[in-house]
């Protein structure tokens, strides 16, 4: 038997490439800056109240959070590389792992169980600082592989907040709530079962953040290591009292009561039984906060960055600001933005 090899000419390789699907998709998040409101909360589940772990992630969607880039492999289909794992997906650089799971739930989901791909992860936001830099970059991952699928089959897919919310939970164990607009509501969300506890119509009041990094972590923190803090009977019912002057701040759209509230849990994070981070020279902090007439002081609650919150329609906003970040350089702390939030 005479075997023949057929070569093509250039222009008909080209045109046959077009012909061929495209297998990537890109897609970002931003990040937040640490919890208005976290804690555990008495809420009811049908016929009956349970004890459930939620919180308020202030949202910075203006912000530079994570890109995600996701390239479907459609010969590796079902031959997955070694340095891909068990999931198929080769992910750089290589400790975001997370998303790589993302990648491979989000896949699943779609369809795809045998699909290999690549991943490609860039991130804007400090790692373990309590800005989000995991879960920004498990949804953008997330949300790259929907476009990836999409271009693949012809066909959009635009995954829903609540299924990019599982997916974030199953990869990361807990996330927070940057799937979901903050524009429209708030969101008290369930960050250990990806799900929302109570959404409050209307979004929070805008504040004028001055975000420092409290450096109590020596370069970052693995939140996947923190024990769940405990709170009393007590406790919980507080909280219970400040998600409801939550509800009245986003009604009123009043930031002294949005920062009473930021306050509070800040304070309560001090305080609750084996809480694992706690603020350095957090005294300190609240005195600055009264000093300057500051509405209130918004904390990272497994990270390292805190920010003092002012009302922006303050005539004296850049006086006030300036004098806080001047008190706080000189307890030690690294100045790191101002910014409104939510938007």
């Amino acid at each position: 038997m005479v075997k023949i090899a057929l070569k093509f000419p250039a222009y008909a390789t080209r045109l046959f490439q077009g012909w061929l699907p495209q297998t990537s998709g890109v897609a970002s998040c931003h990040p937040h800056f640490g919890e208005l409101l976290q804690g555990a909360f008495d809420m009811s589940d049908g016929r009956r109240r349970r004890m459930l772990r939620a919180l308020v992630s202030v949202h910075i969607p203006d912000a530079d959070g994570s890109v995600a880039r996701v390239t479907l492999e459609p010969n590796r289909r079902g031959k997955f590389l070694p340095e891909a794992g068990r999931t198929g997906i080769h992910v750089s650089p290589v400790h975001f792992s997370k998303c790589a799971l993302a990648v491979r739930l989000a896949l699943d989901a779609f369809g795809m169980k045998n699909m290999a791909a690549t991943l490609q992860v860039t991130t804007f936001v400090p790692e373990g600082a309590g800005m989000g830099s995991s879960t920004s970059g498990v949804v953008a991952s997330i949300r790259a592989a929907a476009e990836a699928v999409s271009a693949y089959r012809g066909t959009r897919i635009i995954p829903a907040p609540h299924l990019q919310a599982k997916l974030a939970v199953a990869a990361e164990r807990a996330s927070d709530s940057l799937m979901f607009d903050c524009m429209g509501s708030t969101i008290l969300f369930a960050q250990r079962v990806g799900r929302i506890a109570r959404t409050i119509s209307g979004p929070l009041p805008r504040m004028h953040i001055l975000g420092f990094d409290t450096g109590s972590s020596g370069g970052g923190i693995n939140t996947d290591q923190l024990p769940r803090a405990r709170y009393s009977p007590d406790q919980i019912a507080a909280f219970g009292c400040s998600l409801a002057v939550l509800e009245r701040a986003v009604a009123e759209q009043s930031v002294a009561l949005a920062g009473k509230v930021a306050t509070f849990s800040a304070t309560m994070s001090e305080t609750a039984m084996q809480y694992p981070l706690k603020k350095p020279k957090f005294g300190e902090l609240l005195r600055i906060k009264e000093g300057t007439g500051s509405a209130g002081i918004v904390v990272a609650h497994s990270g390292t960055v805190a920010g003092l919150i002012f009302d922006p329609a303050l005539p004296d906003l850049r006086t006030r600001v300036g004098e806080a970040s001047t008190a706080i350089v000189k307890l030690g702390f690294d100045r790191l933005r101002t910014f409104s939030s939510p938007y």
